[in-house]
């Protein structure tokens, strides 16, 4: 009956509780005891006697003969076995069979309240007639047993349990631990020898255990805890409480001894459910003197060590062998901004150490557990402090290990040089600075050593004197003079001025390398030490020839004023503030008839035909401060009169304040009849315009009207005449306004007299034009004419001779040098606003194997479908070009570093997949790419783009067909 077996089985720990209950509460737990494990193991054994009745005996053997023995069959001989040890024990037949009416009761409780109907109907019957078998096989089995048989049963069993006694009793008093057993009052019940030496009670094992036992039988009296141990007593009153149920306890305690005062981890164990035959307590005292002062020894050690961690200024940490802190003094928590408590236990690398130096910090902490790297070697890394900043450490490490040599972490010293380094780099840019300025310097610069000979010069000095820098060194500067005479009155000068603290400037002349001699300016100082003594002297020189030359010019130039003023055509006049001639040119005379003598000190009104424009020049001049082109009628001494364009403004002294008046003016009487001719003439341009093959158009500058178009501009663009002159400029203009600024700037930089433009049609197809444009005066409106070329196809041709000087012919991308120029761009751009950007290194992995095995033109083939799947996957303001053979590289621009490697695996992955077809066969590859981002010590694009390489290189070294940053 394997179901039966199976249902008792899987409700064993309901049996379990059921029994135990009944047991506690009908009396036999006082017999049988209360340990869950001696119930689990009987209820174990009758499920198997019961499952194997089941097999034994099937529904119509369950009845009793008169003639059965009940003694040969499984059942009676398990309840023979199992109760006989009992019977040993001292056990009654009574108080066997009422244990059996209560395994019984339990089994059919089981039953009633848990097994299907159907079940219940078969199990109650068997069980029943299985424990009244097992009481009459009991029974049976008593009676066959006589009194002198159960007396020898029970002194064997007595024996046995004096043997067993007497075991536990050795082993309890060879403890060398002192074991008190205490009933729940704290009196002492027994103790072991070692507690009894403790106390000064017995000297012998076994010596206090049969003293406590007297011959009468009575039990010796028992002592309170609190009159032999007090300090013990007291220590467990207040450290402990232990009821029935709860764990055990244990605690510490300081107690004065005999031998002073000493240390004791008290132990105390509930003992009720062990056995009903004690109750109580065990107490167990062990000595930690020894380790209690070791602790101290060790606390007081690592408290020294620790105030020495704490006043040297380098960072000090150890690290676990798994990177986790272990230690960190004062100095390493300050300059990380953290309490101690904040970072004992975590982890460096994830907590201190910046996530794009992770990899490669990890890596180097891993090479000194592994003994793979020189411990002395510094190692200098950003940290990130608590409020995000970065700090720059120097370290120097040392490898723990333990007595068995095995590594167990990290010790590093470091020391925070953030200052320094930016010191450093603050230093060598000036340096850098001082230097290119140097350089670059327009003015010739010599470095001589205090014996005057030059130890360095810069360009301009090489330019200026016609000789190398070679030719320079250790060359006395007396050299660069005209004679010894000269030389030593430039130093006679230079020292007067050295003696009094200034810097001496005079000027001197020199000679050139092919013996010119020219004049320059010198400033000349001197270098001194800390110490005050000299290191050198400067020497500015200046070439003052061009200045020299030019006051020569000036000179000439008052003299050729002065003849200018004289011979001028136009005539020249000044006035006071109230109109009194002060002074006129003789082209005045000559226009007005006049001599110089006639007009000067004579009031201006005698020189107007009519007085109200006279008044009216006057008040504009007066009012706005000049005034052009005016238009007078002037009359001459033979009282004819002429039409003069006069200009005039005031005249100013230094403070601002008016004190006369000045202006020229020409006689424009001849070009008033120009003006009548130019109308005429006009027509003849009107015909010109018309019937001109080339594209014509007047456009007016101001609002952008299209004023005129000719024939051959209504044909180029597909709208009549008379529509084009309503329509503006902007409408046939296929550029944005700040697209036509930039060619104007770029024709301007250029000095080109023409610009290159897009102009769309009535078709909607744009052209590129070729535009001169011009202003002309047309009916006194000042337009712009424009002459217009259609020049698209040669543009074309251009654009295409563009793009074969920067792209790559084989894969269309850009070539190394178009590469290099934009990824220069960009990294100059990411430094300057502090945007992120990424690069990119890519290489073909095995690409020599695919040329071997397919030929140089299945290698062309995979190059092109490279470059094409990459200016795919990439985005539109990527940078992508090919280095050189199978290298290729990429910028991305706004582009931090965990999306670059997000991109970079993306088109790993999508290279993986392609399957380029050649003519001889369908040809997979992979990609190996290294990743980097522009970090802010960075100088060039070139150091980026070096570092991309070099993850490349790992990329290629760890397996290839990956991504490795770097």
């Amino acid at each position: 009956m394997d179901h039966i077996k199976a249902f008792f089985s899987s409700h064993e720990e309901w049996l379990v509780e059921r029994i135990l209950a009944y047991a506690k509460r009908q009396g036999y737990a006082e017999y049988m005891g209360e340990l869950r494990e001696v119930w689990r193991i009987s209820i174990a054994r009758f499920s198997d006697a019961l499952s194997e009745a089941g097999n034994t005996f099937r529904e119509a053997d369950l009845k009793f003969t008169p003639d059965e023995m009940f003694i040969d069959d499984p059942i009676s001989v398990f309840v023979i076995n199992e109760f006989r040890l009992q019977r040993e024990r001292g056990l009654s037949l009574s108080t066997l069979l009422g244990l059996l009416k209560y395994y019984r009761k339990t089994y059919l409780d089981c039953i009633l309240e848990l097994a299907e109907k159907t079940d219940k109907e078969q199990y109650c019957p068997l069980v029943d007639h299985f424990f009244d078998r097992l009481e009459i096989a009991l029974c049976v089995d008593w009676t066959r047993s006589s009194d002198p048989d159960r007396l020898a049963e029970l002194q064997a069993r007595n024996r046995a349990m004096s043997d067993e006694k007497n075991k536990f009793l050795a082993l309890f008093e060879s403890l060398t631990t002192p074991v008190f057993l205490l009933d729940y009052d704290f009196n002492i019940e027994i103790m072991n020898l070692s507690a009894a030496e403790f106390l000064g009670l017995a000297d012998e094992q076994g010596e206090l255990y049969h003293i406590q036992r007297k011959p009468s039988g009575k039990p010796v009296e028992k002592r309170p805890l609190r009159d032999i141990v007090p300090w013990l007593a007291e220590a467990l009153n207040q450290s402990c409480s232990i009821e029935s149920g709860q764990e055990d306890c244990r605690f510490d305690v300081s107690a004065p001894t005999a031998l002073g005062s000493r240390h004791f981890n008290v132990s105390i164990s509930n003992m009720s459910e062990i056995s009903d035959t004690f109750v109580g307590y065990a107490v167990t005292l062990d000595e930690i003197t020894f380790r209690v002062e070791m602790e101290k020894q060790l606390a007081s050690e690592r408290n020294r060590a620790t105030h020495y961690l704490d006043i040297v200024g380098s960072i000090v940490v150890v690290l676990d062998a798994s990177g986790l802190i272990t230690l960190i003094n004062r100095t390493g928590c300050l300059t990380l901004g953290y309490d101690e408590h904040e970072l004992i236990g975590q982890n460096w690398i994830d907590l201190i150490i910046p996530n794009e130096l992770g990899d490669e910090v990890c890596d180097y902490l891993s090479q000194i557990v592994s003994s793979q790297v020189e411990v002395d070697d510094e190692h200098v890394n950003y940290v990130t402090t608590k409020d995000g900043t970065h700090r720059l450490i120097s370290w120097k490490n040392r490898l723990l290990t333990n007595a068995e040599g095995i590594p167990t972490g990290v010790l590093s010293a470091g020391m925070d040089v953030t200052e320094q380094r930016e010191a450093e780099a603050a230093l060598a840019e000036k340096e850098l600075w001082l230097r290119n300025t140097f350089v670059a310097l327009g003015e010739a610069v010599l470095i001589l050593t205090p014996d005057r000979r030059i130890l360095d010069v810069n360009p301009a000095a090489e330019v200026m004197f016609q000789m190398t820098n070679e030719e320079f060194d250790s060359l006395p500067v007396e050299a660069l003079h005209i004679d010894s005479d000269h030389y030593h009155e430039f130093g006679k000068r230079s020292q007067a001025a050295f003696a009094v603290g200034e810097t001496a400037v005079f000027e001197f002349f020199l000679r050139r390398k092919d013996g010119e001699v020219f004049p320059t300016e010198h400033s000349v100082s001197l270098i001194l030490g800390d110490d005050g003594e000299p290191l050198g002297i400067v020497s500015v020189i200046r070439d003052i020839s061009d200045r020299k030359k030019a006051e020569q010019e000036l000179k000439q130039s008052e003299e050729k004023f002065r003849r200018i003023f004289e011979t001028i055509r136009e005539g020249y006049i000044v006035t006071d503030l109230d109109g009194i001639i002060l002074m006129v040119n003789p082209a005045t005379c000559l226009q007005l008839g006049y001599k110089e003598s006639d007009l000067v000190g004579v009031d201006m009104e005698r020189l107007y035909s009519n007085t109200t424009e006279r008044t009216s020049f006057k008040s504009i001049i007066i009012s706005k401060g000049s005034v052009r082109g005016f238009q007078l009628t002037a009359l001459c001494k033979d009282g004819s009169t002429i039409i003069v364009e006069a200009n005039a403004h005031l005249v100013l002294n230094e403070s601002g304040i008016p004190v006369a008046m000045e202006g020229t003016f020409r006689d424009i009487t001849e070009r008033i009849e120009a003006d009548k001719i130019f109308r005429e003439r006009e027509k003849l341009y009107r015909a010109f315009f018309e019937n001109n093959h080339a594209i014509m158009l007047l456009v007016d500058p101001k609002t952008g009207d299209i004023v005129d178009a000719n024939p051959a501009a209504s044909m180029f663009y597909g709208y009549s005449c008379d529509k084009m002159r309503t329509m503006l400029i902007s409408d046939i203009t296929a550029q944005t306004e700040e697209e036509i600024y930039r060619e104007m700037v770029s024709a301007k930089q250029e000095k080109r007299v023409y610009f290159i433009l897009r102009h769309k049609l009535a078709s909607g197809e744009t052209r590129d034009v070729e535009v001169y444009s011009g202003p002309i005066l047309v009916q006194g409106n000042q337009l712009l004419y424009s002459v217009i070329h259609d020049v698209t196809e040669r543009i074309r041709l251009e654009r295409e001779m563009k793009q074969l000087a920067t792209i790559d012919t084989l894969t269309g991308a850009n070539n190394r040098h178009q590469f290099f120029s934009l990824a220069v761009q960009e990294f100059n751009r990411a430094k300057r606003y502090g945007h992120p950007l990424v690069v990119l290194m890519l290489d073909i992995d095995y690409f020599k194997s695919i040329n071997d095995t397919h030929g140089h033109q299945a290698g062309d083939v995979v190059l092109r479908a490279l470059s094409a799947m990459a200016q795919v996957s990439l985005r539109e303001m990527d940078v992508f070009g090919r280095i050189g053979g199978e290298e290729f590289a990429a910028a991305l621009p706004e582009t931090d570093l965990e999306a670059g490697l997000q991109a970079a695996d993306r088109l790993r992955d999508e290279l993986a997949k392609l399957k380029v077809q050649t003519k001889e066969a369908d040809v997979s590859f992979t990609v190996s790419i290294g990743v980097t981002l522009v970090r802010a010590e960075d100088q060039n694009i070139e150091e980026t783009i070096h570092r991309a390489d070099e993850a490349l290189y790992k990329a290629k070294k760890m397996g290839r067909n990956r991504v490795e940053k770097g």
